[in-house]
């Protein structure tokens, strides 16, 4: 039974995330563009992350099941004991905690004009098992946008969170997300202009200028397990 409980009564887990972080020069601009990587290498196997705020959920880095997400550098069932090099997931595996959703908040970087991606993959979920990516959070993770990919609908659906209040900005069909397999969502903020993209292809632009900076987060729904890869953040 899906239980309607505000994100608010979810308990915020404060620490410290280590980053990737590379600079480099736009030779047409001028510009200096920024890109922040993810991969949870450093972090505690079996814990969330470091520098994030978790609203509900057991979000915790994991090894990577076999077939491992594209680019890693090792295969999941590397024999060598040292997992340390293996490469690793951010699993959402809570289930039935009376929360609707559940969600993790990278506390930096703060950015306005991005492009944002993640790869995702849900393991199991009856009710809308599906998986989001956040953008432009504000400080407390209550309000800023989110990108999500629904099973229960098949669309890839835009909203803004205004005050932890989900609204609807546009949504366009998906083909149905099969348990197991990975999937890609990103988007670009450019101005009042945000275009999302699956697996790589344009799916939609919507205009909306209700935040302009924030932070990035990851979301679950209901009963979704899903893990998570290759999270990168890119000024624009």
């Amino acid at each position: 039974m899906r239980s309607r409980v505000g994100t608010g009564a979810a308990l915020l887990l404060i620490s410290i995330l280590p980053l990737a972080l590379h600079a480099s020069a736009d030779g047409r601009s001028g510009r200096s563009t920024k890109t922040w990587t993810w991969t949870f290498q450093a972090d505690t196997l079996g814990q969330e992350p470091q520098y994030t705020g978790v609203f509900g959920g057991k979000w915790e880095v994991a090894l990577a099941q076999a077939p491992p997400p594209a680019g890693s550098s090792a295969p999941a069932d590397s024999a060598d004991p040292d997992t340390s090099a293996a490469p690793r997931v951010l699993r959402q595996a809570e289930t039935d905690d009376g929360i609707e959703f559940h969600y993790v908040q990278f506390r930096k970087p703060v950015v306005g004009d991005l492009i944002a991606s993640v790869r995702f993959r849900v393991l199991s979920g009856e009710i809308d098992p599906g998986a989001g990516l956040m953008f432009q959070l504000d400080s407390k993770g209550k309000s800023g946008y989110l990108l999500r990919a629904s099973g229960e609908k098949n669309r890839l659906i835009a909203h803004y969170l205004l005050y932890g209040k989900r609204r609807d900005l546009k949504w366009e069909d998906i083909p149905p997300l099969e348990p197991g397999e990975w999937h890609t969502l990103s988007i670009s903020r450019n101005g009042n202009m945000l275009i999302a993209s699956y697996d790589g292809v344009e799916r939609f632009r919507v205009r909306d200028e209700r935040f302009r900076k924030g932070t990035v987060g990851l979301w679950t729904e209901d009963d979704s397990v899903v893990e998570f890869a290759d999270l990168r953040v890119s000024t624009n």
